[in-house]
């Protein structure tokens, strides 16, 4: 069988693994991977890998990666297929949705069984959020079988959309008269993008590169869309949160020396222009700035309204958004490791269309 692994230092530097399966242990499953998707969302989860803890997510002695520390594996979102079970009650054959490794296959240990899904109960998954633990069975939820191709390319993201339209709101949107998106092409600020008009509280602006500004205008989620280039053409004076999907510090500091005092907060969410992230020059203004970690405004709001008002709120803005992506991105089905690298470097690079979503099989 086969694993990608990646430089934890330099995410251009990758090696493929090969690695034996082994007899499967009494109360684990091995589940088939794939399709999964790679969006910009993925090199977002290794650039904050070690902050977060999402190069823990996968057992590091099923590849011998205790030995070299510099390695890791890349989370991506996908279905599996159980092949071998030895755990009661999840049965061969079963499709589920959740985090996977980019590899052939992977055992789990499930607990927690409910008729929705199961939690991963490793040893090694005990530090992390319970989101990125948490299975899904797909049997349970119709959209899965009625979107089956855009739920792995859109659903991780959107639900982040959702939460930080929700998190703007109750924050009286900071006194801002717009919210400006960073990346605006991305999924996530589309989502976001989607959620904000549907409410309709403030403005929405986008902020996308030149060559994506067709595109971005075309999704008709937002009021006005800037390419990076015509910053300056927007107008100084409107009170502004900015949403950062791209981590593009030298952007954010030219937005500071625009919007002056009238950039009322600036929302950190993704890293899409990670080459970009690190070269920050120092900060000029005292605008409030703070990362934006989806799963803990996940668990406030489930607390708040409780799983099924939380799931109730999601899907009447999640499936509404799945209706309006056929007029957007079409998804493209790919199979083998050549293809999940020649897309891979194309994210790397910045260089994945918008339009697209891709989904994987090894």
């Amino acid at each position: 069988m086969q694993t990608l692994l990646v430089n934890k230092t330099d995410f251009s530097d990758v090696a493929l693994v090969n690695y034996d399966e082994g007899e499967l242990p009494s109360g684990q499953i091995r589940v088939d991977i794939g399709p999964f998707a790679l969006t910009a969302n993925n090199v977002t989860y290794m650039v904050t890998g070690d902050q977060i803890g999402y190069w823990s997510v996968f057992d590091p002695a099923t590849y011998d990666l205790t030995r070299d520390k510099s390695l890791g594996r890349m989370p991506v979102w996908g279905y599996g297929a159980v092949r071998e079970s030895r755990f009661p009650g999840i049965e061969v054959g079963a499709d589920i949705y959740g985090f996977f490794p980019v590899a052939k296959s992977m055992d789990m240990q499930p607990g927690r069984l409910n008729t929705h899904g199961f939690t991963d109960i490793a040893a090694h998954r005990s530090g992390l959020h319970g989101l990125y633990s948490s299975y899904s069975f797909t049997a349970a939820d119709p959209s899965y079988s009625e979107y089956r191709d855009l739920q792995p390319v859109l659903r991780p993201l959107f639900t982040t959309s959702f939460l930080i339209d929700d998190f703007l709101a109750e924050e009286n949107f900071f006194g801002a008269e717009q919210i400006l998106l960073l990346s605006a092409s991305s999924k996530t600020a589309l989502g976001t993008a989607y959620c904000l008009k549907a409410r309709g509280s403030a403005r929405v602006m986008g902020l996308t590169s030149a060559g994506n500004q067709a595109f971005v205008e075309g999704t008709g989620f937002y009021t006005d869309v800037f390419s990076y280039d015509d910053i300056t053409d927007m107008n100084p004076d409107v009170k502004t949160v900015v949403v950062d999907m791209s981590g593009n510090m030298g952007v954010i500091r030219t937005l500071e020396d625009h919007f002056e005092e009238n950039l009322t907060y600036i929302c950190r969410v993704g890293i899409s222009h990670w080459q970009e992230a690190a070269k920050a020059p120092p900060k000029r203004t005292a605008t409030p700035t703070a990362f934006f970690f989806a799963p803990d405004r996940a668990k406030q709001r489930i607390g708040d309204w409780g799983q099924s008002g939380f799931a109730e709120k999601l899907g009447a803005r999640w499936l509404p958004f799945l209706g309006t992506a056929k007029d957007w991105m079409v998804v493209e089905k790919q199979n083998g490791i050549g293809k999940v690298l020649e897309n891979y470097k194309d994210l790397l690079g910045g260089q994945s269309a918008p339009s697209k979503g891709h989904l994987f099989t090894l």
